[in-house]
């Protein structure tokens, strides 16, 4: 009997801590499942908030890249990188105004290639490579416009001498036409005065005749060396009028360089058929600051308005080398005009007498082979051989020289041009 009052009491403390052990377990449960949501909503909320940040990102590269757009104004597409397609995916941008960096890379390079620079990265490179270019071209007109207003000057200096030399041969001429008029009366007098002499001097008339015959011989030998005298100057005054037309001085440029390129070995210039230019006419090329010459150029390819030449010679070919502007000069040649040349002295191998005339020729020049009127240009070469075989005669004591100096005529040692004569 107290055996069973004893187990009656014990099941009841039993089930009770049974129930107290299941109510703590499902007390720990409950925290750790608060616990759990706890964190979800705390990730939920960070998600939520990168998301919004992300949007907002996204909002503001849209933005940047269609105000960049906007101000290149190079439409285009974007696919990535092409090492990287792989972890792209199926993304895509569509932003409105989107620019393909190759283009416009592209687009930089041809700009920098068409004014003739070298290849620069970044856009603040670019525009300034380019801003320099065209600060350098400014300047070069700038010293266009001076050579040309200094051209300009020069030429109303030589006009003004030529009025000046026309001027002084009319006055010539007409002193010249004077005295042979005045020979002519004083000619006219005289035979009417032997005539009337006649009829009245029977007695002496053959000695009369002989007399007139002997005056008229004398008159007819002077008004012969009168009018070839006349003749002479008047040939003279042609040939200085024509050559005051036709000669720049040596100091003004015959054409300059319109095109060129650094590194290029042809430029073209602005003379052409129309300027009587010739294949393998030969340039000193001439920075338009400097005497100095700097390289040389040979007509390779004739076109109408202007030229094609190749570039040789060069003094300095990476710092200064050949631009546009330069000035080009060459003493045997001048634009649009035929000298008429005469070879004085003795000329020697390569620079004989035949090859130099056939070359001269080709460049649009004549070559006589007298001195005389006419002459505008004497090329000197060497003192020739004397008569006697033994030793050189001066060729400035020649008839010839004397003559050409008296004719005003240009010379040009063979030395000082033998740059310009290729053989």
């Amino acid at each position: 009997m107290h055996t069973r009052q004893g187990g009656a009491a014990h099941v009841p403390i039993m089930f009770f801590i049974l129930l107290l052990i299941m109510f703590l377990g499902a007390m720990f449960f409950a925290y750790v499942k608060l616990t759990e949501n706890g964190d979800l909503i705390k990730q939920r909320n960070d998600a939520v908030a990168e998301a919004k940040a992300m949007r907002e990102k996204s909002l503001l590269i849209e933005h940047y890249i269609a105000d960049i757009g906007r101000v290149i104004g190079k439409p285009g597409k974007y696919t990535g990188r092409t090492e990287s397609q792989s972890i792209y995916g199926d993304a895509k941008i569509d932003f409105e105004g989107l620019m393909s960096p190759d283009d416009i890379k592209a687009t930089m390079t041809t700009a920098l290639g068409s004014v003739g620079l070298s290849v620069a990265s970044g856009l603040e490179n670019v525009l300034g490579s380019m801003t320099t270019k065209i600060r350098q071209m400014e300047q070069g007109l700038k010293d266009s416009e001076s050579e040309r207003d200094k051209a300009l000057a020069e030429k109303s200096e030589i006009d003004r001498k030529f009025q000046a030399a026309t001027a002084e041969m009319q006055k010539t001429a007409r002193d010249w036409n004077q005295n042979l008029e005045t020979t002519r009366s004083e000619f006219d007098a005289a035979k009417a005065q032997k005539d009337t002499n006649y009829q009245t001097l029977t007695q002496n008339m053959r000695d009369k005749q002989d007399e007139l015959a002997k005056e008229k011989e004398t008159a007819a030998a002077n008004e012969k060396a009168m009018r070839a005298e006349l003749a002479k100057k008047d040939m003279h005054n042609s040939a200085l009028v024509a050559k005051m037309q036709m000669i720049n001085a040596p100091d003004v440029a015959d054409g300059k360089v319109i095109v060129a390129r650094t590194g290029v070995a042809s430029a073209f210039i602005d003379l052409g058929r129309k300027d009587n230019l010739q294949m393998g006419t030969i340039f000193r090329i001439k920075n338009p600051n400097s005497k100095e010459v700097k390289g040389y150029a040979t007509v390779s390819k004739v076109e109408e308005e202007r030229a094609e030449i190749t570039l040789s010679g060069l003094a300095d070919p990476v710092g200064d080398y050949v631009r546009e502007g330069d000035l080009l000069f060459n003493d045997l040649y001048t634009p649009r005009a035929s000298r008429t040349i005469f070879l004085m002295g003795r000329f020697s191998a390569p620079y004989e007498k035949d090859p130099l005339t056939a070359l001269l020729k080709r460049l649009g020049n004549k070559v006589v082979s007298k001195m005389g009127p006419g002459v505008d240009t004497v090329i000197l070469g060497d003192d020739p051989v004397n008569e006697v075989g033994d030793g050189f005669a001066a060729v400035k004591e020649s008839p010839e020289y004397k003559e050409a100096l008296g004719l005003g005529v240009e010379f040009a040692p063979l030395k000082k041009v033998r740059d310009l004569i290729k053989l």
